[in-house]
């Protein structure tokens, strides 16, 4: 990234659609009427009496920590679950990511010798800056997933489990031509956007989470914070882009490998001078964690061997 794109990020608005702002606003002890209407409007579900109390850490100094859990949880006065998940870039084993988030939370209260009664009805929200290419041939941009009976469309296997996926682009490309109207999305991808400032006269959560929304992006800690996600996303993009071209005009299959492979460790080591966790950059480019731990190392033994190496030479000089 270039001296001029990073000044230009430092000064742009962030967005509710950076998962660290949009976890400010819905998993903060504090907002739960901004996260209950933003589920009652979004999802169509009245959650009544929310609980956030399982976001754990205070949110400055969770995002001042090396954590890289982002997904939001919340438990309505039911027992229902549920947890919302901000990804702005798709990949193909995004659905299989979010029903695991799903299933991680509905299973966290079952102990040994627990009956199976004790689990609750678990709802999952994923919304994803970006087009799903599974999806593709849907056209609408929320779906709702349940465990259905093959023959039998209508049967349920249970209501546990709720899968909600809602792709801004969809809703964009929809609203545009009249099809959609939903002022949260908008929120989302613009809290200063006209219609959503108009609809602030008249809707008090929607103008209390317009105002929290200003807090949390003049918070200089959780601003630097969600930059250098911002940041570490251009950059996988940026690396993984050109290692793609890079390939590509060597005309291999192998140059293509190794293009890409160069690019994922550079964006790699990019990610961790820049004092990003492991967890964190994992979450952001889907490599498994133990790849990173192995990138990481090999360079830190190539860094020593070179000292070692220049000591040496400087020894032998004298």
């Amino acid at each position: 990234m270039t001296k001029t794109n990073m000044e230009d990020l430092r000064k742009k608005s962030l967005l509710p659609t950076n998962d660290v702002i949009l976890h400010c606003l819905l998993g903060t002890v504090g907002n739960e009427s901004i996260t209950k209407a933003f589920l009652f409007n979004t999802i169509d579900k009245d959650v009544g009496e929310l609980d956030l109390d399982l976001n754990l850490n205070l949110i400055r100094e969770y995002y001042d920590s090396k954590l890289g859990v982002l997904d939001i949880r919340a438990k309505s006065k039911d027992g229902t679950n549920y947890n919302i998940e901000m990804q702005n870039t798709s990949s193909s084993t995004l659905p299989e990511r979010i029903l695991s988030y799903w299933s991680r939370l509905y299973t966290s209260e079952l102990k040994r010798g627990n009956d199976y009664d004790i689990l609750a009805k678990t709802i999952a929200v994923l919304i994803v800056n970006d087009n799903i290419s599974r999806f593709s041939f849907i056209e609408k941009f929320h779906t709702k997933w349940n465990i259905r009976e093959e023959d039998y469309k209508d049967v349920i296997l249970t209501d546990d489990l709720e899968i909600h996926i809602i792709e801004l682009p969809k809703y964009i490309k929809q609203k545009e031509i009249g099809k959609a109207k939903n002022i949260w999305l908008d929120f989302i991808l613009n809290p200063n956007g006209k219609e959503v400032l108009d609809a602030m006269k008249n809707d008090k959560e929607l103008k209390k989470a317009n105002e929290e929304w200003r807090k949390i992006t003049a918070d200089d800690i959780i601003r630097d914070r969600a930059l250098r996600l911002e940041i570490a996303e251009l950059d996988r993009n940026t690396m993984i882009s050109h290692a793609h071209k890079e390939g590509l005009e060597q005309g291999i299959e192998q140059g293509i490998e190794q293009g890409i492979e160069q690019g994922i460790e550079t964006l790699i080591l990019n990610m961790l001078n820049q004092d990003i966790s492991i967890e964190e950059i994992s979450k952001l480019t889907k490599i498994d964690i133990a790849k990173i731990k192995a990138i990481s190392q090999k360079y830190k033994q190539k860094n020593h061997k070179n000292t070692q190496d220049n000591k040496n030479d400087k020894n032998n000089n004298t």
